[in-house]
Order: C-alpha cells, then structure tokens, then sequence
C-alpha cells in the first residue's frame, strides 16, 4: 500500500481561492475505492472534515479543495477602539491533512486448493473469521469447480487459510485460480497514509489574473521588498481623522512597527502577540503615537530588528489630506479583499433620507351615546390606523479628489462583506480637535461603479449610497 502526494497548496495561502490536495494511490483500482481526506485543526485530533472521493476518472488521483470548509472556519477580527495593536486569530486557520484510503476486502488465491477434512480449504493470507459470508469468484467463472464459485460460509480460518463449506469431492482442479471477499462487500479502511500538517489559510480572495502567481514568500517580512496583508497603495490620502487596521504576518517573537514622520520624528509600536496574524493600527487618525497636525505625511514599516533602521517591508506612506476640514465629513472603514481594515473619507456634500414602511388597516369607530341619548363619536377618533412602522434611513456621499490608485483601491469598498460608517467633525485652532462619533454597522446600496484611470479623466472622485443595517425603533 503506497500513496503519493502529487499537489497541494502553498503553507500559507488565502482560503478563498483553491486549496487544493491531489494524491495518488497503489490500490486505485480495487473495487470499491475511495480516497479518504480528514482534515484536522492544526497540532490537535479535532476533525473539522472528512470527505470520501472516488478516484479521478482519467488518471485515478484524488483530488479534494478544502476552501469552502476552511472559509467557515474563520471571521474577521476589528477593535475600533485599538490605537496599537491586537492579535487577529479569527482571520486565519491553521489546519492539518491526513489522507488514507478504503475498498472492498478481498484477497486473491492462486492454485491453492487443497483438502481439509473433506471440505475445500484456500491456502491464502486473509483477515476471515469463522461464521463469516464470502462470496468466492474463480478466474474460470466456476467451468471446472461450478460448486466453489458463489455465496459459502467459513467453516473455519487462520491467518493463512480459510476452509468453507464446499465438499472436496466436487473440486475437479486444484489449479484455478480466484477471488474471496465478504459477501456485504465489506471494505477495509486505512487512515492517515499521507499527513500533511501545519497549513495555514487566511482570510484572503485573490483575484483571478493575481492568483496563479501567488507566492507565499512575498509576505514573509524578512526584506524591505515585503508586503503587509492589504491591497491598500503604498501610496495614500488620509484625513486626520481617518483610521486604519492593517494586519501582517509576522514571526511568533516580539517584532516592532517603525513610523516616521515629515518632521523627521520617529517612533515605534511593539508586537507582541503570538499569532500568526498580528492587526496594527495605522491610520492618521488612530495610529495612537502622534498627533498629525502639522504634518504633511508618515510612513510606516515592519522592522525585524531591535533598533531602528532594519526594514523588513516595503514602505506604506499616508499623506495627511487637510482639505475641507471645516466640513462635517464621514468615514468609511471597510474589509478588503486581503483581511485588513482601510478606509475611505467622504469629505464633500452628503445627504441624509429616510424610507419609512408602514401597514395601514380600517377599524371600526366605535363613537358613545352622548347625553341626549344620540349616538356619535369624537373627532379624535382613527378610523385608519398604521401598525409596524419602519425607518430605514440612507446616506448619499460624496468623495475629494483621489488618485488612481487610490481608485483603484476603492473597489474592494464597494465589494466588500463588512463595511462601518464613523461621523467625524473638526475644531480647527492652535491644536487641531477631531470630534468622533462611534462606528455603526451600514450597507452599501450602490451596486455599479467605474473604475476611473486618469488617462480618461483627470480629477477623480467617488459617490456611493450607504443604509444603517440596523433599524430604529418606533413608538406606539
């Protein structure tokens, strides 16, 4: 019994693209085959899957994709109230394969006929048992023993041999060749032949034309080349109120977050979580180590290293956007397609409407016997009357000017499953004041956009409609 693994992702890779497993096996053409795929939680014997797939129609290999299964294994992890830093388990998994295999017992004999007692005994290593139903099928379709061939029972069996319930003297060549099983097509099961641990899925999609050239090395942060675990530019615009959690994946040491700023002030945030996938905050608004105003940018970076100047990632650069500061502007943070948390501000005109809902009936106005002894009624009194109000209310918002990449970027806010919404005012004096309100939970009701390049038009900027995802109550 042999199995090889033929493919399988790489170590680290985004669980909503393939992860798939191929293997091939020896016994690929028994009866009955089936590959047997048992996915565990990474280091633990808790089964999380199991799936039993026939062999491929062309080649026998077992071929299984474990995205789906993976995909319900994770979330996401957001702290808006995080200023530093926080371990994001929920948006990766890691996992463990082992593969194994089952089909239908059966063992072949090959001119090992001979007498027992006056009964037929097949000398063949096997696992029968007495009592057991076989069912014997000779290479001569039962010609030459037409009373071996068929439904027996075994009298009696060894570890070599079996002896079942067919006289001797009707065996007429001790030369034929067969097969035994059980008659129930019972199927021997072996588990965990191939074991493939310590996979890692995050919570990622890639796009088509990006995926096949996927390579998990490009986030291993060991060289300023290296990328964080966002789509966001190297290059953006934020308000100073705008924030930011972008996640990385990191070694599980303590590591540290560079900033600098255009003033030439540094300044550092240390890591410390144990996982995988550590969640920094980074934006203009709550990178928690400097305030940003007077400053016309920042960058930030991984650093593998204990003292400043080790760069073990690329660069991301924020430019502090100021303009239209006097204006009440909203915020829109937004999971990417890469598990991080960005976002986009709406610095220009908004309108806020709402749709309400109601049901309306007619009931009868019951009115009084008034002193006179004439019926009648009070004015006040409804005839139509509304139950189960609902408000659901929108937001029409409206973008500055950005750049192409910047618009590019704005379509995983238009895509994305998970989306808040911050209002956020300034006081502008010796000290800028950025006064917040809480995120809320809103979903986009815009469903087409473009994607703008500059060669077609030069200023560029976004709308989108936004509802709460929650209702207010109404009164009654």
């Amino acid at each position: 019994m042999s199995q090889t693994l033929i493919a399988s992702p790489q170590t680290f890779s985004p669980a909503y693209n393939p992860l798939k497993f191929i293997v091939d096996s020896t016994n690929k053409n028994n009866s009955g085959f089936r590959y047997i795929f048992d996915i565990y939680e990474s280091g633990t014997t808790n089964k999380v899957g199991e799936y039993k797939i026939l062999p491929r129609y062309n080649d026998g290999y077992g071929e299984q994709d474990l995205s789906k299964l993976i995909q319900n294994l994770m979330s996401w992890d957001l702290d808006t109230s995080s200023t530093t830093s926080i371990a994001a388990p929920k948006s990766s998994y890691e996992f463990d394969v082992k593969v194994g295999e089952e089909y239908v017992y059966q063992v072949t004999y090959v001119s090992n006929l001979t007498n027992a007692s006056g009964n037929v005994q097949i000398n063949v290593s096997n696992s029968f048992a007495a009592g057991d139903q076989i069912v014997i099928a000779q290479t001569d379709g039962g010609v030459a023993n037409p009373q071996l061939e068929g439904l027996h029972t075994v009298i009696s069996a060894t570890g070599s041999a079996i002896v079942v319930n067919v006289l001797w003297s009707t065996i007429t060549s001790a030369s034929v060749d067969g097969v035994v099983k059980y008659a129930d097509n019972r199927k021997t099961i072996t588990r965990d032949i191939i074991e493939a641990e310590n996979y890692i899925a995050y919570n990622a999609a890639f796009r088509w034309t990006d995926w096949s050239t996927y390579d998990e090395d490009n986030y291993t942060l060991n060289s300023n080349t290296k990328l964080w675990l966002t789509n966001q530019p190297q290059s953006f615009r934020m308000t100073p109120g705008q924030d930011a959690w972008l996640n990385l994946r990191k070694p599980k040491t303590t590591q540290t977050v560079r900033f600098e700023t255009s003033d030439s002030s540094t300044y550092s945030k240390t890591l410390t979580q144990l996982t995988e996938i550590v969640q920094v905050a980074v934006g203009a608004g709550n990178n928690g180590l400097f305030l940003t105003d007077g400053l016309d940018w920042f960058d930030f970076w991984f650093d593998n290293s204990s003292t400043l100047g080790q760069q073990d990632s690329v660069k991301y650069r924020v430019y502090i956007d100021r303009r239209n500061l006097l204006n009440e502007e909203y915020h829109i943070v937004f999971l990417d397609r890469m598990g991080s948390w960005s976002s986009f501000a709406f610095q220009l005109k908004n309108y806020e409407r709402g749709d309400v809902t109601r049901e309306v009936f007619n009931r009868k106005v019951e009115g009084f016997v008034n002193g006179s002894d004439n019926w009648t009624y009070s004015t006040e009194d409804f005839g139509f009357n509304q139950i189960n109000l609902n408000v659901v209310k929108n937001l029409d918002l409206n973008t500055d000017w950005m750049t192409e990449d910047m618009a590019r970027y704005f379509e995983e806010l238009m895509t994305s499953p998970q989306t808040f919404l911050k209002k956020v005012s300034y006081i502008c004096g010796d000290n800028l004041q950025v006064v917040e309100s809480t995120y809320q939970p809103v979903i986009l009701n815009t469903s087409s956009y473009e994607v703008y390049q500059q060669r077609n038009k030069n200023l560029i900027r976004q709308n989108v409609n936004v509802r709460f995802a929650n209702q207010d109550n109404i009164n009654g």
